[in-house]
């Protein structure tokens, strides 16, 4: 731990103090982001004029746009609601300022400014040089318009200002999981998660969500819904009915897209009469006269690929049970195309 904040106080020293002492400067990052009720680290340097004597005695205050003390070497000066929650870190005496905030809150977010004041010389208050503290926000992303069986990465990531306890991410999907944090510029680090999986047809709607656990045990959640591309299904619960002559058949498909649905009776290609849409599944209603035959063929297609099923049209008024056809599906699919209708193979 203490190895860990060396290297980070040599990293801020590095960065950001000037290589001139002969005016009152500071370098400060004009804005940090850290994560809520964890901490954020201000780097921060200082320089000023050159006193020709050794100088002793140094105090540092930050202050917030109200000119309210929040950070003061002295604790008894800062601000109730600031003094267990900030700190100076590094050494005032070798132009070190940097601040830290700890169990940061929206209210943190200034902007900031510190204050020198050297005993016995001179004093000064960097209000030029002015810092923003903000609560980050998880960024997810995740391709739109998914296909059932693809290789698809979701990402999730965050940016923040602590090193020493860097997140841990959970998804709520199963998949291929890679995390890696990545130092930036002045003093911030961002945190990625990527979540290589497959999705499918039951995804569809579903929240992806991710959960980022940080210092303390703290954790925010960000999440997408996922939108899922199929291929057409007809589900077996399609069937036929007759009265008087008159044959009902009901082709249910679920699918994403919504699919093109046909009837095939003989060698007539039918729209359907009626059609109701719930979600993803399409009911495609067929009423027309049965003539002699004993079948209906209903077929469905979407950009993604195609699906039928061959129904039998009963006798009598019962339900009779519905037979899947492989051959005869083949042929009606070329009457189809010889018809003009397009239709996409699966793949």
């Amino acid at each position: 731990m203490i190895l860990q904040w060396s290297l980070f106080f040599m990293y801020i020293y590095i960065k950001v103090t000037p290589t001139e002492a002969s005016s009152w400067t500071a370098a400060v990052p004009s804005s940090v982001k850290g994560l809520l009720g964890s901490y954020v680290v201000i780097p921060c340097s200082y320089n000023y004029p050159d006193p020709k004597t050794s100088t002793t005695g140094f105090t540092g205050i930050w202050y917030n746009d109200n000119n309210q003390v929040i950070c003061h070497s002295d604790k008894s000066q800062t601000l109730d609601q600031f003094r267990s929650r900030t700190k100076l870190l590094g050494d005032l005496s070798k132009k070190n300022c940097s601040l830290m905030i700890e169990d940061l809150q929206q209210s943190d977010g200034g902007p900031l400014y510190f204050r020198i004041e050297i005993k016995g010389y001179d004093q000064y208050s960097y209000k030029n040089n002015k810092v923003s503290v903000s609560v980050s926000q998880p960024d997810l992303s995740v391709q739109e318009g998914v296909k059932e069986g693809e290789n698809v990465s979701a990402s999730c990531s965050v940016f923040h200002s602590c090193p020493t306890y860097p997140p841990s991410f959970i998804w709520s999907h199963s998949g291929e999981q890679h995390d890696q944090t990545q130092q930036l510029h002045e003093g911030q680090w961002n945190s990625t998660s990527t979540l290589t999986f497959h999705p499918n047809r039951s995804d569809h709607n579903k929240t992806l969500k991710c959960k980022i656990t940080y210092h303390r045990g703290l954790y925010v959640e960000t999440s997408k819904i996922l939108q899922v591309k199929y291929a057409p299904d007809i589900k077996t619960s399609s069937k036929c009915s007759s009265e008087d002559g008159v044959v009902k058949c009901e082709c249910i498909v679920e699918s994403e897209p919504p699919s093109m649905v046909y009837f095939i009776l003989g060698d007539r290609v039918m729209q359907s009469s009626k059609a109701e849409k719930n979600g993803s599944v399409t009911i495609e209603t067929l009423q027309t006269d049965s003539g002699s035959f004993s079948f209906v063929h209903c077929l469905a297609n979407n950009r993604l690929g195609y699906d039928n099923i061959l129904l039998s049209i009963p006798v009598k008024d019962n339900m009779q049970n519905i037979l899947i056809s492989s051959g005869a599906g083949v042929i009606l699919l070329i009457i189809l195309i010889g018809s003009g209708v397009g239709v996409v193979k699966k793949w």
